[in-house]
């Protein structure tokens, strides 16, 4: 613990100044206290999340995954055109149920075909049995009274629907299935209009589906190297931004996600999550001082900024919130805002950086004023202010690469389709991630003149007030 506080002092190494209950710390306890108010209202209660688990399930989508590993790749001509290469590949399933089995999937041409090799660790999608069926009767179709049909009554045994009866018709020369045979049933619609979108028999086949490479050890390798690196070169400190780190996504995945499948409003909560981070963070990382104080102040303010111009940006813009796949998806789902998801990302993207430039700021006003504390605090500002212009020049060409890098093939496609730039950047796709780029700059710089400012006029009071208190 003395070590802790030892390294957290380090940007003022007077304990009375450390100890002495500033006004900056009184506000910053009381916006703190706003914060896990607002979280405690806008709490996820979880229904949300269970029901579209539920739908997610109805639909047929896959939420069990199991190890695997590639044992054979056998390439063929293709039956439908000779001239083309299919691949059949057998998978050892080494998890779940069916433990020490193969299964053998074929891959066709006409999409992005994996490159498999044997001995290589896969997860393969699982879909268990949902239902049982318990009655066969031969009835005339419905969609032809002359020919005759097989109607299954199935039992549902899993899942939200498990204990009610569903019937599915199939055509008699097509009904390989018997009496208490489990099969997987998938649903089409929801609510009143769920009806039986298809049946099929349980079997190794139709469970299973290559789903992914398994990237674990690969993943926890370079977590590994990354703590080491981070800690090697900042101690304790390290130590602590690691916790941040880890704290931010436990309020990511526990808070933010929920509260916004719960329908609360995604910029409120991106807003309060945002700010919470940035209380947990920048303490962890950085100690319990006015130095923090002044730099997470600074940041809370650049937020609401941000949230406010984003918010008025994308009203102005038209943003549906439907440019990519995953948002189509989500509408699916009652109560999600797929605009509002596109605030939020503003917001959240923003704050990933302020805590950088803010804390930089007034890590740097402290120093200036160690260095010649005869400084006032009008050249205090100036001197720091220069300090940010730089600081701010090589943060917005981060956030530029970094969100065109994760667009980069899009843009590529859009690039070959030999549309203008005007044309490019007017769609909604390109458009959402200028915006992002343009809202979260104008933030990082507001946030500069603000944390400047404010630990200027903080750091002589600071020092003033302990001078004051030793006489």
């Amino acid at each position: 613990m003395d070590q802790w506080i030892g390294y957290t002092s380090e940007p003022d190494p007077d304990p009375k100044e450390r100890f002495d209950v500033h006004p900056l710390l009184i506000v910053a306890a009381v916006i703190a206290i706003v914060i896990v108010a607002a979280m405690v209202v806008l709490r996820p209660s979880g229904v949300a999340q269970e029901r579209a688990e539920r739908e997610l399930s109805v639909l047929g989508v896959p939420s069990i995954f199991y190890a695997a590993e590639v044992i054979s790749v056998g390439r063929y001509p293709c039956d439908f055109d000779p001239e083309l290469e299919c691949i059949t590949v057998a998978f050892g399933i080494e998890q779940g149920p069916d433990r020490g089995e193969t299964y053998s999937q074929d891959f066709f041409p006409g999409g992005a075909i994996p490159d498999f090799a044997i001995g290589q660790s896969v997860v393969l999608a699982y879909r268990p049995a949902t239902g049982v069926i318990e009655e066969m009767a031969l009835v005339p179709c419905l969609f032809e009274p002359a020919d005759d049909c097989v109607n299954l009554l199935i039992r549902m045994t899993a899942g939200d629907t498990a204990g009610t009866v569903v019937t599915w018709e199939l055509s008699a020369d097509l009904a390989d299935y018997v009496v208490g045979q489990q099969v997987q049933v998938n649903f089409q619609g929801e609510g009143e209009g769920t009806v039986v979108g298809s049946v099929s028999p349980v079997a190794i086949d139709t469970q299973y589906s290559f789903s992914d490479f398994q990237r674990r050890s690969v993943l926890i390798w370079v977590a590994v190297v990354f703590a080491v690196a981070v800690i090697a070169l900042g101690g304790w400190r390290g130590l602590a931004a690691l916790s941040g780190l880890g704290m931010t996504v436990l309020v990511l995945l526990l808070y933010v996600l929920p509260a916004i499948l719960d329908g609360r409003s995604p910029v409120v909560v991106a807003l309060v999550g945002s700010a919470a981070i940035a209380y947990i963070a920048l303490y962890l990382a950085h100690g319990i001082n006015l130095m923090t104080t002044t730099a997470l102040l600074g940041t809370l303010a650049a937020l609401v900024i941000t949230a406010l111009l984003a918010t008025l940006v994308v009203s102005l813009a038209n943003f549906t919130g439907l440019a990519s796949e995953e948002s189509g998806l989500l509408t699916l789902f009652q109560g999600v805002d797929v605009r509002g998801l596109l605030l939020a990302g503003m917001v959240l993207g923003a704050a990933g950086a302020l805590d950088d430039v803010t804390v930089t700021q007034a890590s740097a006003v402290w120093e200036l004023h160690h260095a010649d504390p005869a400084m006032t605090s009008q050249e205090l500002f100036m001197r720091g202010s220069r300090i940010g212009r730089d600081h701010i020049a090589s943060t917005v060409n981060t956030l530029l690469l970094a969100y065109a890098g994760a667009s980069l093939p899009l843009m590529i496609l859009l690039v070959l389709s030999q549309q203008s730039l005007g044309s490019i950047v007017n769609s909604e796709v390109i458009a959402v991630e200028v915006i992002r780029t343009l809202v979260g700059s104008i933030g990082l710089v507001a946030a500069v003149p603000i944390t400047t400012w404010l630990a200027a006029r903080t750091v002589h009071t600071a020092h003033g007030r302990a001078r004051a208190s030793s006489v």
